[in-house]
């Protein structure tokens, strides 16, 4: 017989949707000061006991004499303790069983079975651990048929905020030809359930042209990733694009996104302004109802043309002929072409537009001849993303970058690589702006022997 004083289970879903694995990273109280032999307490004047589960700081009454019977327990380890004491224990508020990963929300004599995820979350549950109880304990709470009836209430709802930026943290105006310029930086916090992004449109104004417009991206401040998706411009229009629960802000949390502007280059910008907004609510596309001070109006950058002192960053895809192989997958000339400044080679995206997938090829390599540049452990959905610790490559000079792979020992023969490069992270070491690169591929592939 399971004894409810000696044991108790922390929980946890496996197998479920990638995107709420962090919801489930529990943060359990620190240990109160009362002695961990003692599980069985009541306070003065109050007949109700309880039992405290001193593995996850919680505490849960007893919902009849039956069950603290049932258990093995004794009346004469029932201890006293203080209202004040008692009070620092939160009532448990979820329960299960040893034989079943059902999930109950329990208040007074009552429960409800947890029907999915999303509920926990709307609920506001997704942080609390749940006790795991006998099969008699359990069938001594009666059923509800619906979260209302058993006490449960839930406020959906989702309100963002912007900090302006000053000119310490917008650093210098906005460089044509420049990218990952940060323009704004917005909060967004979510009410009682989680909130899911589809997508973000940007109102731009200010005297400037069209041709200057790159893409828009956006960077979890919290973690200081950039977060997948795509971008597109249509009538003074910037719309981010979330990839497919790529982003979310969990259930009474915030997180801030940093708003990152690419600039092509363009000539003769002098005195051009530019400055992005959220317009209205119907801006974010969401799950939850958006609330706000709109419109939010960012901070206005004036365009500088600096085109005559940035260097610029050339990268060309270089032919394999019939040498290609896992051991040589690709091979890459980039160049600084101005003679300018310096450069610092930052990242370097791969895309494999063949068949072959994160089953066929692993421990991918960047080199520079017989230099290890940096490493990536595997391809995500047809990319390989290396971050590069140091590369500099001087003003005027080229270097030439090849890529190599480990066979998967389960990889299947006769599928294509046809790799090429579709992004490139390169800052200037004169002005530390990062750089808008010219980037060119080849159609070349080959077949996994």
């Amino acid at each position: 017989m399971l004894k409810f004083n000696k044991k108790t289970y922390i929980y946890q879903f496996f197998g479920l949707t990638l995107i709420f694995a962090s919801l489930f990273l529990f943060n359990i109280s620190q240990a109160n000061a009362l002695s961990s032999d003692i599980n069985q307490v009541k306070v003065p004047g109050e007949s109700t006991v309880y039992f405290l589960s001193h593995a996850t700081s919680q505490r849960k009454a007893y919902i009849n004499e039956a069950v603290f019977l049932d258990y093995g327990n004794d009346w004469s380890e029932v201890k006293t303790i203080s209202p004040e004491e008692l009070a620092k224990w939160p009532e448990a508020r979820l329960i299960k069983s040893a034989e079943s990963d059902d999930l109950y929300y329990i208040r007074g004599s009552e429960k409800v079975k947890m029907n999915t995820l999303q509920d926990i979350i709307n609920y506001n549950l997704e942080n609390v651990l749940p006790i795991t109880v006998s099969d008699f304990e359990l069938s001594q709470y009666a059923s509800e048929d619906s979260y209302e009836a058993a006490g449960l209430e839930k406020s959906a709802g989702l309100s963002v905020s912007q900090t302006l930026l000053d000119n310490s943290q917008s650093g210098n105006p906005l460089v044509a030809g420049t990218r990952d310029n940060q323009v704004m930086l917005l909060s967004f916090t979510a009410g009682d359930e989680a909130a899911l992004f589809q997508d973000i449109t940007f109102k731009l104004s200010g005297i400037y042209s069209d041709a200057l417009v790159g893409s828009v991206s956006l960077v979890n401040a919290n973690t200081g990733e950039k977060i997948e998706g795509s971008s597109s411009y249509h009538d003074r229009r910037l719309t981010f694009r979330f990839r497919q629960n790529s982003f979310y802000v969990p259930a009474g949390n915030t997180i801030k996104l940093k708003v990152l502007l690419d600039l092509n280059y363009l000539d003769n910008v002098k005195n051009q302004t530019m400055r992005l907004q959220l317009e209205n609510a119907q801006a974010v596309t969401s799950n939850l109802a958006l609330s706000g001070n709109f419109p939010l109006v960012g901070t206005e950058f004036k365009l500088l043309d600096a085109g005559h002192i940035l260097g610029t960053v050339v990268a060309e895809e270089m032919s394999l002929g019939a040498n290609g192989s896992a051991k040589n997958l690709g091979k890459f000339r980039v160049s600084e072409i101005s003679g300018n400044e310096d450069v610092y080679i930052r990242q370097l995206i791969f895309r494999n537009n063949g068949s072959a997938s994160q089953n066929d090829l692993e421990l991918f390599k960047l080199r520079r001849g017989n230099q290890l540049i940096a490493t990536a452990s595997h391809m995500e959905d047809g990319q390989i993303i290396f971050d590069v610790n140091y590369l500099r490559l001087s003003a005027g000079d080229s270097l030439e970058l090849s890529v190599s792979a480990n066979l998967d020992p389960d990889y299947q023969s006769g599928r294509s690589v046809d790799l090429e490069l579709s992004s490139l992270t390169a800052v200037g070491t004169s002005y530390n702006l990062s750089l808008a690169p010219s980037i060119s591929n080849i159609n070349e592939s080959f077949l996994l022997p």
